[in-house]
């Protein structure tokens, strides 16, 4: 019997996107757009992400995820324009909460992948300043120093 509820509240996460669908709140969308993540479904994903940040102007989260369902559609796709759009979600995620060092990290990596090691510097020290116990710490002084052509 838990199974069927849980597979019931599972079929009704997948559908809180799709269209005619009763309106979910915020906390559903996102539930719904991680699973879609997580099942490589990014054009779901982004929709409920997008859907998410209309429901929650300041959802600096919802920015960010939808940051990074651009970026895996980007490489799975290879369409510049969604590295744009990958970006300005990071950066709208930061906006919203400039602490959001998860954020910060994302587009830092998105400028260093896009060969703006410059722009990343900056992102990847002030990530580091807010959490100095990084468990990617050393990479990331890496690539702060080949930013800074050391």
């Amino acid at each position: 019997m838990k199974k069927l509820f849980l597979l019931l509240g599972l079929a009704l996460l997948v559908l809180a996107c799709g269209p005619g669908s009763q309106e979910p709140s915020a906390s559903q969308l996102f539930q719904a757009g991680e699973s879609h993540f997580k099942n490589r479904e990014y054009d779901k994903a982004i929709d409920c992400f997008q859907k998410v940040t209309q429901l929650e102007p300041k959802a600096a989260a919802a920015y960010n995820m939808l940051g990074m369902a651009y970026r895996f559609k980007a490489n799975q796709l290879g369409q510049p324009e969604l590295r744009l759009k990958e970006m300005e979600a990071f950066q709208k995620a930061i906006d919203i909460d400039p602490k959001y060092w998860v954020a910060m990290i994302n587009l830092g990596t998105s400028y260093y992948n896009a060969g703006d090691h410059v722009k990343a510097v900056p992102l990847f020290e002030k990530a580091l300043e807010i959490n100095p116990q990084h468990p990617e710490k050393a990479q990331l002084e890496k690539m702060i120093a080949e930013g800074r052509g050391q």
